[in-house]
């Protein structure tokens, strides 16, 4: 059991320093002074490192090493293609299912959202990005669905993490679209809902060039 529990911990911890660029795509790394740092043994690393690997977040090459592999532009799109997907139908759902108390932590969550907007905080920014999905999955009762999406889709949230790390990069569009999204739910308007969600998600291609250009070592090629 307590191997267990130190597995899940060096799986979590590495899985987050991945996603938050502490340790870089195509970075080799070193299983010793990964013990070291995060103070957990050799069995618990290697089971974590192989259980990432098969959700692509390392490449473990014969004769070369351990590296954190590269953002996989074709499983990014094909993880937000099911995400959109979904989307489009679970936060319609939870609009139905809205309580008076739920729709004013809506609005608290929008109101925090804004305050870190202005500190340029992009940690908490895609914190609060995340939580705000999350909300409507919560909400029409597919927890489920939402744990399932979050490991379909880390090619696309290391993306989404580091298109926030670029400082030319403007995040109002994504608070605004979640304020227009917000709203169509409160008015239970399905079809703006699923336009809406469309539009959001589809952000990602209209920077994709210059986060790829800014980091051309980050990504491996998408599939024509």
């Amino acid at each position: 059991m307590q191997t267990m529990n130190f597995q899940d911990e060096a799986y979590e911890r590495l899985k987050d320093m991945i996603l938050t660029l502490k340790l870089t795509p195509g970075q080799r790394v070193d299983k010793k002074e990964l013990e070291q740092q995060l103070a957990i043994g050799a069995t618990p690393i290697r089971e974590a490192i192989l259980r990432l690997r098969r959700e692509g977040l390392f490449d473990v090459l014969p004769q070369s090493g351990t590296f954190v592999a590269k953002i996989n532009l074709d499983q990014m799109y094909q993880g937000r293609f099911v995400r959109m997907t979904v989307e489009k139908e679970v936060i319609p759902q939870a609009a139905d299912l809205l309580t008076p108390v739920q729709h004013a932590q809506l609005d608290q969550m929008l109101q925090l959202e804004a305050v870190i907007l202005k500190s340029h905080d992009y940690v908490q920014f895609f914190q609060y990005d995340e939580q705000f999905h999350e909300f409507f999955y919560n909400a029409a009762h597919k927890h489920f669905v939402w744990e399932w999406l979050v490991t379909l889709n880390l090619q696309f949230d290391r993306y989404r993490y580091l298109r926030l790390s670029m400082q030319s990069l403007d995040w109002n569009l994504i608070y605004t679209q979640h304020q227009e999204i917000a709203a169509a739910v409160k008015a239970k308007d399905h079809a703006a809902i699923q336009r809406l969600v469309t539009e959001h998600l589809h952000m990602v291609d209209d920077d994709v060039q210059v986060v790829r250009a800014a980091y051309p070592d980050y990504f491996t090629p998408a599939q024509q």
